[in-house]
């Protein structure tokens, strides 16, 4: 895992990024399910911004080959990550969405957890 950014390569340093992680994940240098690494992580080890490791890792997305949660970025089987490719964009598009509103609900469910027993406090014997 030591192959750096290259300031003579035409492409830009995000696409540079997502090609050495996208070779690591294909070697199985990068395990699937392992962390791919947090974005300060990358940037300091690619020499890049945040911004730039952001960007490499919305290609690996869109490959199939990163799955991304609130927890950081984890890299995908990518035997999983052809499939999904094959089966088309609609599949690789829909869960980052899906995700995001997965973690809204969560939040939504954990405010009425807080109201519910904020209710129960109030109307139990001896409550406000």
């Amino acid at each position: 895992m030591s192959a750096e950014i290259s300031k003579d390569d035409p492409r830009p340093e995000s696409e540079q990024a997502a090609d050495i992680l996208r070779q690591e994940i294909l070697r199985g240098d990068i395990k699937p399910g392992a962390h791919v690494g947090s974005v300060r992580d990358l940037a300091t080890r690619f020499k890049i911004s945040g911004m730039t490791v952001q960007r490499a890792l919305a290609i690996l997305r869109e490959d199939g080959l990163i799955l991304t949660t609130s927890r950081g970025s984890y890299a995908r089987d990518p035997q999983q990550a052809t499939e999904a490719g094959e089966a088309g964009e609609a599949n690789t598009v829909a869960l980052p969405e899906v995700l995001r509103q997965l973690e809204h609900l969560t939040s939504q469910v954990s405010e009425l957890r807080g109201r519910l027993e904020a209710l129960e406090s109030r109307c139990a014997p001896g409550g406000a």
